[in-house]
């Protein structure tokens, strides 16, 4: 077995790991953002309640892996915060 080959066995592994793990951690996201939408609001007044609402919404469908369009992101949409898959604008 060469070195790269060795290299993507651990990758899908830790990608396995990892999936299994945010499966676990998303119940408690969820409430946490619950909790934080509410204290937003309450903090607010509601004055923001549907830039909030919105925004949690949003947040939501990130955590439950949804794509804007109801299907799974492609692998081509599955990038970080900020990232555009193009090449940062020079100065």
């Amino acid at each position: 077995m060469s070195f790269l080959d060795k290299a993507k066995e651990l990758a899908n592994q830790a990608k396995g790991k990892a999936e299994e793990l945010a499966e676990k951690a998303g119940p408690s996201a969820a409430k946490g953002l619950d909790a934080a939408k509410s204290g937003l609001d309450k903090a607010t007044g509601g004055k923001y309640h549907d830039k909030i609402e919105t925004v949690g919404n949003k947040v939501e469908g990130m955590l439950k892996r949804e794509h804007p369009d109801g299907q799974p992101p492609k692998p081509d949409d599955e990038k970080g915060p900020g990232e555009t898959g193009q090449p940062p604008k020079s100065s």
